[in-house]
Order: C-alpha cells, then structure tokens, then sequence
C-alpha cells in the first residue's frame, strides 16, 4: 500500500509573480526580494506593495516577486538546501540544471521583460538603507537610483551573475536596495520595520516619479559614493563603536575602539554598516565605509 503526504502546503516551491495593471500602458517595473531567504526585510515591503498596488489606477505595469527563493527563505538562509546555490551569483541560470539554476532561469524570463527593475536585499543587522547600482558605468542606472528616496547610493563592485548587474549588461535600468536587517550569525529572518517603510516609500514614491502610480513624489537628491571600504579588526579584543550605521564620516575620524587600538575612517563619506559593540577576533569586518563622490 502506498500512502501519500502532502507536505507542499508547509513547504512551497514555486514562485509567485503578482502582476498589477497592464503593459502597453505604460512602463514596466518589477520589483523582487527574498533572492536570499533570511532577507526579511525586503519580503516585508515586498508585501506591502501588494496590498497597496490594487488601490492604484496604474499606468504601465508592476509585477511583485516577493519571496524569489522559496526554499531559502523556508530555511531563512542565503542559499536553497537543494544545492547550497547563491542565487543571486547565477543568473541568468538555467533552464535545466539544478533547482537553484531553474528558478534564476524563470526570474530572468520575467526580468528581460521589464523596463526598470528594483531588487530588495538586507545588509545585515548592523547596515543602514542603501541604493546599490552600476551608477559610474551605466547612465540609465545613475538615472534610477537618482529616483529612489534612499539618500545614499553605493557603486556596485559589479560582481557578474547578480540579477542587476546582468540587467544593466543587457541595457535594462536596475538597482538594489539594501535594508538593514537579515543575517544573524547562521540564521536570518530578522525585519526591520523602519527601514522596510522606508522601502515601501522609495518604491511608491518611484512608482510615481516614472508615471505608472497617481500623485506626485518630493524632490529628492541623493548622494553618490564609491565602492565600499572593509575596516577590520587586527586582533581579538572588545569592539566598542563611536559611529552608528548610516553616520557620515570624515577621513580619520574613530569609528571605534579595540581596547585602546582606535580605529578611524580611511576616508571621507559614509559609514554604510558599523558593527555593535561586541567581541571580535582578526579579520572581523567592524566597519564598511563608502567614500563620497558626489552630492
């Protein structure tokens, strides 16, 4: 006798693309989170797009992907447990191969349709919001996160295989924005509301200044930074921070103390993470720091 057990409904595997308005209309955005599974604070707002976007007389084309890991974020880790992939290091994937290569497979269909595409990630607990983009090497990527109401913009080392930087490669406008929130040590699922309204807000508020949302949206004038900056520890010892995440910085000014070993900021911009006081051994990142470019 064979008996069966359901267990898809505890253990989803399929992703779920909510569409809102039509295109031919007007642009066509997508908007994803949850590429790495313990990232809650970008499925956070992801949500609360959806339950906004209905209300909306959209001109163009919003699809949602809230959740585009789903066994990941069943997990709350960074990778799928069928085969331990960083999704966000292969795309375009794959139409046959491992699950990991399948979904990015299925994103970037959906992805070459878009106009514009804006990818919610987390820094990590002790990170503040960000727009991460190609702005040095792609205009039309400046030109997005210029749009976004997250005043600091982060250029991209632009690793290959993530999903906006392939975007940009194949001349379609996409950033990421980190949010506070995410990894704790080897679990995830930490949420940050205040920095997932804030999300919701640059993503309403974009929506609106490209025309596909009513209303209108503040001007706004982020700044533009360079390529982020690793301060670490050189030794084991008690970390205590001067700075909180998200300070503005200048060069040579104390990020934090090492029991009596002051670190300071190698350059003049912002502190994007500083890590809480804590105990930390060599090699520990203390402290990433962007340098100022423009604004």
């Amino acid at each position: 006798m064979t008996h069966r057990v359901d267990i898809e409904s505890f253990h989803p595997h399929e992703l779920e693309f909510i569409t809102f308005g039509e295109s031919g209309q007007g642009p066509r955005v997508l908007i994803t989170a949850g590429i790495h599974g313990g990232e809650a604070t970008g499925i956070w707002a992801a949500r609360k797009l959806e339950q906004w976007l209905p209300t909306q007389a959209l001109k163009g084309q919003v699809t949602v992907l809230p959740v585009a890991n789903p066994a990941a974020f069943r997990k709350l880790t960074r990778t799928s447990p069928f085969d331990e992939l960083d999704l966000n290091r292969i795309f375009p994937g794959k139409p046959e191969g491992s699950p990991s290569l399948v979904v990015a497979s299925r994103i970037w269909e959906q992805a070459k349709q878009a106009d514009f595409i804006v990818d919610l990630h987390c820094c990590g607990l002790f990170g503040s919001d960000y727009t991460l983009a190609l702005w040095e090497e792609f205009g039309f990527a400046k030109d997005l996160a210029g749009q976004i109401d997250i005043p600091v913009v982060i250029q991209s080392g632009g690793t290959r295989s993530q999903l906006f930087v392939e975007a940009c490669h194949a001349g379609i406008p996409a950033v990421v924005i980190e949010l506070a929130g995410g990894q704790l040590g080897a679990g995830g699922g930490i949420l940050d509301r205040h920095s997932g309204e804030n999300a919701f807000t640059a993503v309403t508020n974009l929506l609106r200044r490209l025309g596909v949302a009513p209303g209108g949206a503040p001007a706004i004038k982020p700044s533009f930074f360079g390529r982020l900056q690793e301060v670490h520890s050189l030794r084991a010892a008690l970390w205590s921070t001067a700075v909180a995440p998200g300070a503005r910085v200048q060069e040579g000014q104390l990020l934090g103390d090492l029991d009596g070993e002051r670190l300071f900021a190698p350059v003049t911009g912002v502190a994007t993470s500083v890590r809480g006081d804590s105990y930390v051994f060599p090699g520990y990142t203390v402290a990433m720091v962007g340098p100022l470019v423009e604004g």
